[in-house]
């Protein structure tokens, strides 16, 4: 059975920083970062330095500043693993009908003050951003690794189906199933049930014979109802490809809406009921 191993690992994380400040597919990620460190942005943008020295600087001032109140946030998660991590693991893998090759690597959990919680290839790195402001327990740990490790297991099965997806119709299958996995019954006793994805594809709505319904709803019935016809994952994951590739399109404009507005979607009404009109079903 694979397991959750914390490490921490302050290269990867000054990398984390560098990569998401300078990625051209994904630019709002620069704007979530300076929405977060305004200092960071003022360094990097009105000082002449390299970037990644500039960074490394900052992250070390900024996790020697909070260091009692970080220690904490890791031993909290590190008790959360040890706790359930393996279980998470076990139900997740019933989930998705997955087995794990011998030759696979456990999963490492990289707490971090990034404050976002991206993942790379068996590496997911959790956001402890909220030890900043004081707070140091983070009940949604296992919640937020099986989501991210979810993504792993996807890539694996896409990858033994042999099917390739555009990135933005992958970003948006690959969003939806991770809540859809972790709103299960099934983890009742690890953690609370509650929908944990992004707001970017959480807003979508779909419309089909006449009903508009959020898009993570119509999947999670799909989802439901094959489970309790004894379908397995593969099926429902068939299922939800076709349905994606036929309004890949819609998507795509919904990706390049984000991409231009990034979180005021969520905070300008009218820019949200425009992102919520709903994509028609063929």
């Amino acid at each position: 059975m694979k397991k959750i191993i914390l490490k921490e690992d302050f290269d990867a994380e000054v990398q984390i920083f560098l990569d998401f400040l300078n990625n051209k597919e994904y630019p709002q990620h620069r704007n979530i970062i300076f929405s977060n460190f305004p200092e960071l942005k003022e360094k990097i943008e009105f000082h002449i330095g390299n970037e990644k020295n500039i960074i490394e600087k900052f992250l070390k001032d900024a996790r020697e500043n909070n260091k009692s109140k970080i220690q904490e946030s890791v031993l909290f998660i590190r008790k959360e693993i040890e706790k359930n991590g393996a279980k998470t693991l076990e139900i997740l893998a019933k989930l998705m009908d997955y087995t794990w090759k011998p030759s696979e690597e456990d999963y490492f959990l990289v707490p971090t003050i990034f404050p976002l919680s991206p993942f790379k290839k068996n590496t997911f790195y959790f956001s402890i951003y909220k030890s900043l402001k004081g707070n140091t327990e983070y009940p949604k740990v296992l919640a937020v690794s099986a989501h991210e490790i979810s993504h792993m297991i996807f890539f694996d099965i896409l990858k033994d189906k042999n099917i390739g997806i555009g990135q933005e119709l992958l970003y948006f299958i690959k969003e939806l199933i991770a809540p859809i996995l972790v709103y299960q019954n099934d983890f009742d006793n690890i953690f609370k049930k509650e929908i944990v994805g992004n707001y970017n594809v959480l807003e979508i709505y779909l419309e089909k014979d006449g009903k508009v319904i959020k898009a993570f709803d119509y999947f999670l019935e799909i989802f439901i109802k094959n489970k309790s016809e004894g379908k397995n994952f593969n099926t429902f994951l068939d299922e939800m490809i076709s349905v994606c590739k036929e309004i890949e399109s819609d998507i795509k404009d919904k990706k390049a809406f984000d991409n231009k507005y990034g979180m005021q979607i969520m905070k300008e009404p009218e820019l949200l009921e425009k992102f919520r009109e709903p994509i028609k079903l063929r």
